[in-house]
């Protein structure tokens, strides 16, 4: 039992027991991460508000929209490949199992067209909007599969399968630095301890404490919502395998050490954990203080950084139990098969540093201040936020990526949508017209390409729809009226002159003097009744009367023709000025009685002509009667009657035709002063439509001439109602806006775009109608501009916490404050320094002029928690030395002296982990991984400098004499502690 304790068995038993409970309780860690480790934007800002009301909008469903891209890189698009996007749309569009919301093709529309098909037209887009529910990998190779098109590159791409691919290529990074880092771990670690032994043990015990805390925290993220991140699990692996090794060769080291001078496994590895186990615990519990001050970071991103203090806290566990039973049980054969047990070798760099240091102080020091300059205070310190920049572009959503950067303007890979919710429905006069105005705005923005809201759906206005085009039409209206006026003005003169010069009085007396012939031809018939009884006497007057009758009669027909052919007249000129009379109400009652008064003469000479006829006829029977008479008298009576009673009819017609004649001319005279007035007031009324056409025109010419105005019917018409779906929710009470940038939507330009279009449209709506509407900015440049907020705001507060978390922790480490502060001012100056040496290699090395926005706040954890090590570690044997080296200056010699080769080795291992990272072809870890190589080198190269020099500088001797005589009886009473201060000198 005995035994059993002292070689740990105990421990070995419960990390075996659990790590298989890790191994078994680990989740499905990348759909964890894909589910629950995406970077999350506070609900308050601008783009989450903007989410809500776009799931509102969507009628309560949360979705994604993929972008399908088709490329002909040869050249145009072709009408039948046209036709081959049409059928792969609607392929998708049928798809059941892809649950569509909705689908925007260049095909739809003119506007759609305007919008999705490149100038150039060798590219065409489909937005696609499918419900978030579903994995975006499934809905994109389902995509893929179906918009596969003869002779044209497709791809599909979108925010979403972005960062799913990023999430894939992280995993595929991180398999890669885990062994690589594996690797180089073990060589590092042979050529450190000349051992085989040491590497295996080591990565053994690192990767138990890597299995546990990984489990751990994964399972507290899939059930308790534990901060975690895509780079959550590649930190754990480069942090643990960097530190833990460096933690373990201390250890070994003074396990070693301890072997060296004769003591036993189990008491060496007593010594071992009390001596470099508190340094150990030191060190870890500073790290740990670092990475656990995340926690109250209010970014859930920066937040994520807890899971790395999660597995220190089980590194240290594993390290100082765990490797107890290793240590106790093999013994010396630990570091087989090297049989030389050097405590520790002397580091000749640190040793030389440090005393020219100590000798020349202030050239040491200037040197430092001189190279620290540029890099502190030179350099652009710009930030990429464009998340596809971390993709490498064989995946093919960042081709697709670059095909619509290629072919489109910048900003059309990620609109920009303004979403303006209102109480009641917006489709109104007034509030559509509120909308327009705000498109407008928006489009005269700087920076902005093109805007399309539901009163432009195409991105350009419809002229139709403004008061200059409406205002056109009716100024030629009026044009086109004017000149229909000088046309009935004419028709109505022509007229007045044809009623002037129509005979109407000729045609009255010629009816008049057949009025007095009837009369008399009346009178001759009663003559010729009586005269009968004289028959001898009566047919030389009747012969006579025939003849003088005859001649009457001829002139009757012809007055009667020429009176007919006068009305014919009349009534033409009557057609012509009721056509172009038709729009003068004012003449309209004339116009009747006129008609009338022409429809009682046409009739009056109807009459005229039937009962003429009877009369020349009777005429005839009076000529043959005559002639009978001659030779028959007997007949005469008879036909002496007839003539009486058709000439009495013949006289009633006449007289009847004579009353109406003059009642025509007075007709016919009142027509012509009404048509003389007629054409008086269209005088007027055309010198009024010409000063209102004047009017109209100025004010088309104004400002007024931009106004939108949009008919109630136009707006309940189908063809606007295609526009009202497109832009509004269906209940009207949500309408969108896009807005298309010059500039790419992921950048810091577009962020500060956003930010100033945000500003504007707030008081743009202020005394409006919209003023009480809720107006929110989403899209990608608008999470952008978000997400600078929060990480630079966020970034400050969660630097300073780390700064102070170390600092306390360092005051109880070193027991002093002047020790902490400069560990702190040199860790910070480190971290700038690196960074900006980073930014000009990743210019040089990687063509990419500016760091990613998590660049340097991973930097920063990374080197401020992880150099704090190197500090402690110096410092710790530094006052591990106060009892044997009372001279602090040879004291700090001898503990860089020692500690410079640990320093130097871990700097080593943790410089090969973090390299690790660049293979990864991730942007963010290759950034990290050179902003941590080059602290580490500052630090190595530095750190002794400026220890040395702090120490030199805060435990001044006044009486230097008086401390050599010390230093001198103290070597004289111990011998072995003058050879020590020999070796250090």
């Amino acid at each position: 039992m005995q035994k059993f304790k002292e070689k740990h068995m105990l421990s070995l038993i419960i990390w075996v027991g659990l790590v298989i409970v890790a191994l078994f309780a680990l989740p499905n860690i990348p759909q964890l991460v894909r589910d629950k480790g995406s970077v999350q934007i506070p609900s308050s800002l601008q783009s989450q508000v903007a989410n809500k009301i776009q799931k509102k909008y969507e009628g309560g469903k949360n979705v994604r929209t993929l972008i399908a891209v088709f490329n002909n890189k040869h050249g145009q698009i072709s009408d039948q490949q046209s036709l081959q996007i049409q059928d792969a749309t609607n392929a998708i569009k049928n798809d059941p199992e892809l649950h569509i919301v909705s689908v925007t093709a260049p095909s739809d529309n003119a506007a759609s067209k305007q919008q999705l098909q490149s100038k150039d037209n060798t590219t065409q887009m489909v937005m696609i909007t499918l419900p978030s529910k579903y994995k975006v990998r499934g809905q994109t190779d389902k995509i893929l599969s179906k918009i596969k098109t003869s002779g044209l590159r497709t791809y599909v791409t979108g925010t979403d399968i972005l960062n799913d691919d990023f999430s894939t290529v992280t995993e595929e990074g991180l398999k890669k630095t885990e062994i690589i880092a594996a690797i180089f771990i073990f060589i590092v670690l042979i050529i450190v301890f000349r051992s085989f032994l040491i590497p295996v043990i080591s990565l053994l015990t690192v990767g138990v404490s890597f299995l546990v805390s990984l489990s751990l925290v994964t399972n507290l993220a899939e059930r308790m919502n534990f901060p975690i991140s895509n780079f959550t699990q590649i930190f754990l692996v480069v942090v643990l395998f960097g530190i833990g090794t460096d933690y373990n060769i201390l250890l070994y080291d003074r396990f070693k050490e301890e072997i060296k001078n004769g003591a036993a496994a189990t008491a060496a590895a007593k010594a071992a954990q009390r001596h470099a186990g508190r340094t150990i615990l030191y060190s870890g519990s500073s790290v740990l203080i670092g990475f656990a001050a995340l926690g109250l970071a209010k970014f859930s991103f920066y937040r994520s950084g807890v899971a790395v203090a999660v597995g220190v806290a089980i590194l240290l566990l594993v390290l100082l139990t765990l490797n107890m039973f290793f240590m106790s049980t093999l013994g010396s054969k630990l570091f087989w098969p090297s049989k030389d047990l050097s405590a520790h070798d002397r580091s000749f760099l640190w040793n030389f540093l440090s005393k020219f240091t100590l000798s020349h102080t202030f050239i040491m020091v200037g040197i430092l201040v001189l190279a620290a300059l540029p890099l502190l205070f030179v350099g652009n310190q710009k930030l990429n936020f464009n998340n596809a920049d971390e993709l490498p572009n064989s995946i093919q959503s960042k081709a697709g990526y670059n095909v619509i950067q290629d072919h489109y303007p910048a900003g059309m890979s990620g609109p920009t949508t303004v979403y303006i919710q209102n109480k009641k429905p917006l489709n109104t006069q007034e509030h559509l017209a509120e909308i327009d105005q705000l498109t407008g705005y928006l489009n005269s923005e700087p920076g902005v390409k093109s805007v399309a809201s539901v009163t432009r759906p195409g991105g350009t206005k419809i002229s139709q729809l403004y008061l200059r085009s409406q205002l056109k039409s009716l100024t030629d209206g009026l044009n086109q009226t004017s000149k229909g006026i000088k046309k009935v003005q004419k028709g109505l003169k022509s007229a007045n002159e044809k009623l002037a010069n129509s005979g109407t009085s000729e045609s009255i007396a010629q009816v008049q003097q057949l009025a007095d012939g009837a009369s008399k031809l009346e009178s001759g018939a009663q003559q010729l009744s009586q005269g009968v009884a004289t028959y001898t006497s009566g047919v030389s007057s009747l012969a006579s009367g025939s003849q003088q009758l005859s001649s009457s009669t001829s002139n009757l027909q012809s007055g009667v023709g020429r009176l007919a052919s006068g009305s014919q007249r009349l009534n033409t000129g009557i057609s012509q000025l009721r056509s172009q009379t038709a729009r003068m109400k004012a003449l309209r009652s004339r116009m009747s009685a006129l008609s009338s008064g022409s429809r009682q003469l046409s009739s009056g000479l109807g009459r005229l002509n039937s009962q003429v006829s009877p009369f020349s006829s009777g005429l005839s029977r009076i000529s043959s009667g005559a002639s009978r008479l001659n030779a028959n008298s007997a007949s005469l009576v008879s036909g002496a009657k007839s003539v009486a009673s058709g000439s009495s009819t013949v006289n009633t017609g006449v007289q009847t035709l004579n009353s109406k004649m003059k009642e025509l001319q007075s007709q016919m005279q009142e027509l012509q002063t009404g048509l003389t007035s007629a054409n008086a007031g269209l005088d007027q009324v055309n010198n009024g439509t010409d000063t209102v056409n004047k009017y109209l025109k100025e004010m088309q010419k104004s400002y007024l001439g931009n106004t939108f105005y949009m008919p109630a019917e136009s707006i309940k018409s189908a063809s606007f109602t295609p526009s009202l779906d497109a832009f509004m929710s269906k209940d009207r009470k949500i309408t969108k806006i896009t807005v298309i940038l010059n500039s790419d939507p992921s950048t810091t330009e577009s962020a500060n775009r956003i930010r100033t279009i945000t500003r504007d449209v707030q008081a743009k709506m202020k005394n409006t109608s919209l003023s009480n509407a809720k107006v929110a900015v989403g899209g990608q440049s608008s999470q952008t501009a978000d997400l600078q907020k929060t990480a630079n705001g966020d970034f400050i507060r969660t630097v300073a916490i780390m700064l102070v978390g170390i600092g306390l922790a360092l005051m109880v480490v070193t027991r002093s404050l002047v020790q902490a502060i400069t560990i702190i001012g040199t860790l910070s100056i480190t971290y700038l320094g690196s960074l900006q040496i980073t930014r000009w290699l990743s210019g040089y090395l990687l063509f990419q002029n500016m760091l990613t926005w998590n660049t340097p706040f991973f930097s920063f954890i990374m080197l401020v928690a992880l150099g704090v090590d190197y500090s402690i570690f110096l410092m710790m044997r530094y006052r591990g030395d106060a009892g044997a080296i009372p001279d602090v200056r040879r004291r700090i010699l001898n503990s860089a002296t020692i500690i410079g080769t640990v320093v130097i080795s871990a700097a080593i291992i943790l410089g090969g982990t973090f390299a690790a990272l660049i293979p990864s072809n991730v942007l963010t870890l290759i950034q990290v991984a050179m902003t941590v190589i080059v602290g580490l080198i500052i630090l190595v190269l530095t750190l002794p400098i400026i220890m040395s020099a702090m120490v030199k500088w805060t435990y001044p001797y006044v009486n230097d004499k008086m401390y050599q005589k010390s230093v001198a009886e103290k070597e004289k009473a111990h011998p072995t502690r003058r050879a020590k201060n020999q070796d250090n000198e």
